[in-house]
Formats: C-alpha cells, sequence, structure tokens
C-alpha cells in the first residue's frame, strides 16, 4: 500500500499527465479540423479515436461534430462533413487553426460535475430493475389499471424522447 506522501505524488503527476494529454488532444483536434478542412482528409480522427480509450470519446465525438467537419461512425472512423467543409470560409488551415485555438471552447472545457454524474439516469436499467423485482418470485404486485399504466408508458416514451 502506497503512504499518504506517495499517494499525493502519484496524484500530482496524474494532475500533470491528464493536463497534458488533454492539451495533446486539443492541439492534435486542431490540426486534423484543419486537414479535413483543407485537404477532406480525417484520418488522423480515425487514428485520434483509436488511440483516447479511457478519455471522454463522447466529448471528442461532439467536438469533432461541431467543429472538425467531420462525424464519427458506428464503425469507429469518421466521415467528412461535406456540406460544413463547403459552407466554412477560412483562409487556409492556418486560419482554421487560429480561430479553433483562440476562438472555440476545448473539448474538455465544461466537463460534467460530479453531480451532474451522480444525477444521470440509466432510463433503460431502471426499466430493467423494475421487471426483475416484478419476476422475483414472492412479489406481489397490486391490482394494476391497464389504462392508467398506459398512460404511465406514454408519458415515459414522451419524457424519453424529450430528454434525448
Amino acid at each position: 500500500m502506497l503512504s499518504v506522501k506517495q499517494l499525493n505524488q502519484k496524484i500530482a503527476g496524474i494532475r500533470t499527465s491528464a493536463s497534458a494529454i488533454r492539451s495533446n488532444v486539443q492541439v492534435v483536434l486542431v490540426s486534423a479540423a484543419a486537414h479535413a478542412y483543407v485537404h477532406g482528409d480525417v484520418s488522423s480522427l480515425d487514428k485520434l479515436y483509436a488511440a483516447t480509450s479511457g478519455l471522454n470519446r463522447k466529448r471528442i465525438a461532439k467536438w469533432v461534430s461541431a467543429n472538425g467537419f467531420a462525424k464519427l461512425q458506428k464503425d469507429c472512423t469518421h466521415k467528412l462533413n461535406k456540406s460544413m467543409r463547403k459552407k466554412a470560409e477560412y483562409a487556409d488551415g492556418n486560419a482554421l487553426v487560429e480561430y479553433l485555438t483562440n476562438e472555440v471552447p476545448a473539448w474538455y472545457v465544461d466537463e460534467e460535475s460530479a453531480t451532474q454524474i451522480v444525477k444521470e439516469l440509466d432510463a433503460v436499467e431502471r426499466i430493467k430493475s423494475l421487471t426483475a423485482q416484478i419476476k422475483r418470485e414472492g412479489t406481489v404486485v397490486k391490482n394494476v389499471d391497464f389504462a392508467a399504466y398506459q398512460i404511465a408508458v406514454t408519458n415515459l416514451n414522451a419524457a424519453l424522447k424529450a430528454a434525448s
């Protein structure tokens, strides 16, 4: 077991490493966006995605979709957003890099707080849990008003669609 002093040293090292990783990913994202814009080449984004296991890929993909002239596909590759590229008006790749570096928040800015993370609701898991409770031997389910049940399910579907 590490001592508190050793733990604190490790944590300080992790903080420094994490900061460097976030910064490096941002530099790659910005330059990869410029390559997508100038050359239509998104291969660097594919390689970055493969290299970022353990990082918040969801936030990276969101940044790419909003700023990187590409969109992540189900097969873990990126597809060039041709219409975004066509509509953009930058003098060159360096102008885009300057804009993305100075004007656009980095991919990791405004990440979820602990409160938000703890409050996240996994609706499917809650439904599975309810199903398991009902199936459990010895569980008594009071008389079900199926009309009210249907209304509740309809309301649940609407709420899930609105939240997505």
